[in-house]
């Protein structure tokens, strides 16, 4: 047993059935160690979520960035990354979210902050290196472009629950993602987009 095994673990219970719904107890009995055991690699439950925060922020970022690569084609590397969001989030229990909000609002803070500041780079980035390439508009305020997709990406799979009587598909919510990004293109941009939207629709 070490801090890492605890941390991976952890995350994984949390992130299935939420933090108020699982106690110290419980990970103590799924990892198959007393609670003291467990203490002497973690402070307190706490000190257990930042860790677990910090650690999933790490984990999403590198799966996001190993998703598309620099010298691919923009359209197949911007999809990528999008497909990999949905993917990761898709993982996440919602009730996860909403009890870091309430509960544990400065590691909430983090992810936040995580979407404002890296992974609105990675984003932004494809959009302005297509802007140049005159396969998007340069008449888009690429910050709003880049909210509107992720909040709705966040939003049909961390608030469906609430709003939708069904879960909401990977694939129907990256359909969406993909009309956002036909939506701007230029006629350039529209039409290699178009000739390529099987294969985009087909990633996996």
């Amino acid at each position: 047993m070490n801090e890492d095994i605890i941390i991976r673990k952890s995350s994984a219970l949390y992130a299935r059935y939420g933090i108020k719904s699982v106690s110290v107890d419980d990970i103590s009995f799924m990892l198959g160690i007393s609670k003291k055991t467990l203490y002497e690699f973690i402070e307190n439950k706490n000190v257990l979520i930042q860790k677990i925060v910090e650690s999933n922020i790490h984990m999403f970022y590198e799966k996001v960035a190993m998703a598309a690569n620099q010298e691919e084609d923009l359209f197949y590397g911007l999809c990528k990354m999008y497909l990999s969001i949905i993917k990761e989030i898709k993982k996440i229990n919602p009730s996860y979210v909403h009890d870091l909000k309430k509960y544990h609002h400065r590691e909430y803070q983090k992810i936040m902050d995580f979407r404002n500041d890296r992974l609105y780079f990675l984003i932004t980035d494809y959009i302005k290196r297509g802007v140049a390439k005159g396969i998007f508009r340069d008449d888009i305020e690429i910050k709003y472009v880049y909210f509107n997709q992720i909040n709705k990406i966040s939003i049909l799979i961390l608030d469906s629950v609430t709003e939708c009587p069904e879960t909401i598909p990977v694939q129907e919510i990256y359909k969406l993602i993909l009309n956002d990004i036909r939506g701007i293109t230029t006629l350039e941009g529209h039409r290699k987009f178009d000739e390529n939207y099987e294969m985009l629709l087909q990633l996996k």
